[in-house]
């Protein structure tokens, strides 16, 4: 009985390896997303737009460049009187980083485990700006230390389709710990995209110390998210 255990977990242990070096050298997929991060936000008429540094300074950007793996990202934060609105963008080219490592950066994780607390959270959200459908987003609370409330909406983009946030937990861990926590994933990322891993990916993040369903429903705030179209969070028009 031992020995046969011990040739199954051998075996298991095999097909584990075989599958990470499939997903490691599989050929990288074509790129759909074209165009440059600054170009997908732009000025927009009767907002005020003001680029925000990812880090304070360029060896933190380094530092988060090389933890992230990103091809671009870019933070831009648009006001209009009393209405604030931070855009963060993250974009993963084809052969960069698997769905589970680019699906860890979330505020679930990256906010808490710097000291966040999330308050709410809701699952594939569906919205409207006008006629336009949204992409179902993933919604949180989270009290920032320093910064009071902040409502989020974000999508994790995989090869331009979200992905499904209801199995993960609040905050995964940073390191082989986390990795070990996000293990359980990998399988359910396999059967959605496949042994190929390591899509074209995006990130993108809006918060806001208002609401996100009232953001969304306020049609004075609908041009905002109209020139937001190029990064694809609209059903009527993928990235590019």
């Amino acid at each position: 009985m031992r020995k046969a255990l011990l040739i199954f977990g051998g075996v298991m242990l095999a097909g584990l390896l075989a599958l990470v070096l499939l997903s490691e050298f599989a050929p990288a997929r074509p790129r759909g997303f074209t165009g440059e991060l600054g170009a997908t936000l732009p000025e927009v008429p009767g907002w005020t737009r003001r680029e925000i540094p990812i880090a304070g300074t360029s060896a933190a950007l380094a530092s988060a460049q090389g933890i992230l793996n990103f091809s671009q990202a870019k933070q831009v934060l648009y006001s209009r009187g009393g209405v604030q609105m931070l855009v963060y963008v993250a974009y993963w080219e084809p052969g960069k980083v698997s769905v589970v490592d680019a699906g860890s950066h979330n505020p679930d994780s990256c906010w808490v485990n710097n000291g966040c607390v999330r308050t709410e959270r809701l699952y594939a959200v569906p919205g409207r700006v006008g006629e336009r459908e949204l992409l179902p987003y993933e919604y949180g609370q989270y009290i920032v230390p320093n910064g009071g409330k902040q409502n989020v909406a974000f999508w994790h983009l995989v090869n331009g389709e979200p992905n499904r946030y209801q199995d993960q937990q609040a905050g995964w861990r940073n390191g082989i710990i986390g990795r070990l926590e996000r293990l359980p994933l990998v399988w359910k990322d396999i059967r959605a995209y496949g042994i190929n891993q390591k899509n074209e990916q995006m990130f993108v993040r809006i918060s806001s110390g208002q609401r996100v369903e009232e953001l969304i429903a306020d049609p004075a705030n609908s041009i905002l998210f109209n020139e937001l179209s190029r990064l694809g969070v609209f059903v009527d028009q993928k990235w590019k």
